[in-house]
């Protein structure tokens, strides 16, 4: 979801109980960092818009899916 206000549109009118996972900028650019890779915010939002756009729901998103695009995006140069 790129953006909170997106994120409540989504919501909006769900009613009783929900799971929900939320992924932010700095969870990409503090995996990033951990594998010694920089990223801009711009390239931070940028992997997370690929992540909720292509997001497989059987396996959700993870640390792991977090550094599969990090691979993608350094593999791009």
């Amino acid at each position: 979801m790129p953006t909170v206000a997106e994120a409540k549109h989504r919501l909006k009118g769900i009613e009783g109980h929900v799971a929900v996972a939320i992924w932010q900028r700095a969870d990409v650019i503090g995996m990033a960092e951990r594998r010694g890779m920089k990223l801009t915010d711009e390239q931070a939002d940028e992997i997370l818009d690929n992540i909720d756009r292509k997001q497989d729901c059987e396996f959700g998103i993870s640390w792991t899916t977090i550094d599969c695009y990090l691979d993608d995006f350094k593999a791009r140069g």
